[in-house]
């Protein structure tokens, strides 16, 4: 499972709009296991005021030159730092994703499988992660990737990497035109691990055609197993 493959959104309509200040272009479902190539709500820094549906996945030109590579759902913070293969992104086409959980799966000894955990905030509200955009060379309609970033103490025992989630205040800040990508990029860091917490769930979620509210159950039995 790549990093941060896996999201949730199950917060209603009208309190996503209220929260991010901004309107739907079309009228959304429950998701309990956002995927990749999925379509999925997001504000672009060129009309913060309106949420859209875009497919999750960039499709850079130099891509196809990597065998096996399809799309790019996740970009390293470290990347956009160190390299200039993502400049015109940073600078021109920064966004936010609507979320309010996000999974992530962990290696447990003497387990075949990976165990998956759901990571939200504890006061379970919405939030948004850090994304870049670009428009498909296939059909010029927009695309995002998330960006990621190292973990915090919670995601850490889970996995080495933590989709980046934006403070509220930072969230302006990122989708703001004026603010350069030598400043939006300093925003992109780990979230305070006193503000999360995490659970084990089903194996299910690791088929993106299962998105129901079981998906998000609690799994006692891993749960139990694993001594918590």
């Amino acid at each position: 499972m790549a990093m941060c493959g896996r999201f949730t959104l199950i917060a209603k309509q009208e309190v996503l709009e209220k929260r991010f200040h901004a309107k739907f272009d079309e009228p959304i479902v429950p998701r309990y296991n956002a995927a990749p190539d999925q379509n999925l709500p997001v504000v672009l820094n060129i009309d913060p005021e309106k949420i859209k549906l875009l497919t999750w996945g960039i499709k850079p030109v130099w891509l196809k030159h990597l065998s096996g590579r399809r799309e790019l759902i996740n970009v390293k913070a470290e990347t956009l730092k160190e390299k200039k293969t993502f400049a015109s992104d940073l600078e021109n086409r920064r966004c936010i994703i609507l979320a309010d959980s996000f999974y992530e799966w962990k290696t447990v000894e003497g387990q075949k499988r990976k165990t998956p955990y759901r990571i939200l905030l504890k006061n379970e509200e919405p939030f948004a992660f850090a994304g870049i955009w670009e428009e498909s060379k296939e059909d010029g309609r927009p695309r995002f990737a998330i960006i990621t970033t190292t973990p915090n103490e919670v995601v850490e025992q889970i996995h080495h990497r933590m989709p980046v989630i934006l403070s509220k205040k930072d969230e302006s800040d990122w989708l703001d035109k004026n603010v350069e990508g030598k400043e939006a990029i300093e925003l992109l860091k780990s979230y305070p691990a006193s503000q999360m917490k995490s659970y084990a769930v089903s194996t299910m979620v690791n088929k993106a055609t299962i998105d129901t509210p079981a998906v998000i159950m609690p799994n006692r039995f891993e749960i139990k197993s694993l001594g918590l």
